[in-house]
């Protein structure tokens, strides 16, 4: 694969899906998620100017970043994470995609209070009709944030939801677009633990719709590494 090339190519596709909607493309991070392949290839990527990565696995995201831990990139979890995996993630990433649940904010205050340290986090909310995607059902995030924007030792900045699997454009926009609605109402809800910083949506089938419908994290992998 020439992993410069689909670096390059994606930059380009981001910086077009900015402008179409008036946008600056220094808006939208780009997460490039490394769960199919080796540290060996983080590392080419790294090298060819991408510094910021995504993993599924706590134990994956452990291991890549002691492995690469000569370079200066940062670490993001991005898939469902598990109150018992919380210690391979805690200490060392950036931000934390995934929390679908008020147990992780339960556990997450409890290691801000060990360590010292907040541990920056997005709530996943579920804007799809797929019984295998997780997330805060829509209708009850204004009451929970109202419930925890307060909360000592959290640091929440945003949402992050999955669109449904489907070739049906206006579905997966409706999804998005909803998204970003409740995201920019919760402004209104903002406190000294949730903050409507990010919004992370989009992948590789569908991150160019998320763009346009306002995201400002996009999380791709498999663009990343084609032949």
């Amino acid at each position: 694969m020439d992993i410069q090339h689909n670096l390059n190519e994606i930059r380009e596709r981001i910086a077009a899906a900015t402008s179409r909607s008036g946008r600056d493309p220094g808006c939208v991070t780009l997460i490039a998620v490394t769960k199919t392949v080796d540290a060996e290839t983080v590392r080419q990527l790294a090298m060819a100017g991408q510094t910021k990565f995504g993993e599924n696995r706590p134990q994956g995201l452990r291991d890549k970043s002691r492995l690469l831990e000569d370079l200066t990139v940062s670490w993001h979890q991005i898939g469902t994470l598990q109150g018992n995996k919380i210690k391979y993630v805690y200490p060392t990433v950036e931000l934390v995609h995934s929390i679908d649940r008020r147990e992780l904010l339960d556990e997450f205050a409890g290691w801000a209070n060990k360590t010292g340290r907040k541990c920056p986090c997005l709530l996943e909310v579920h804007i799809s009709d797929e019984e295998t995607k997780h997330g805060f059902d829509p209708d009850e995030i204004p009451d929970f944030i109202e419930s925890i924007r307060d909360r000592p030792g959290l640091d929440i900045r945003g949402m992050m939801g999955m669109a449904p699997f489907t070739d049906d454009h206006r579905v997966v926009r409706a999804a998005f677009k909803r998204l970003r609605e409740l995201f920019d109402r919760s402004r209104s809800l903002q406190g000294a633990a949730y903050r409507a910083i990010d919004l992370s949506m989009g992948m590789s089938d569908d991150f160019e719709i998320a763009i346009e419908e306002g995201s400002t994290m996009v999380r791709i992998g498999r663009a990343l590494f084609k032949d």
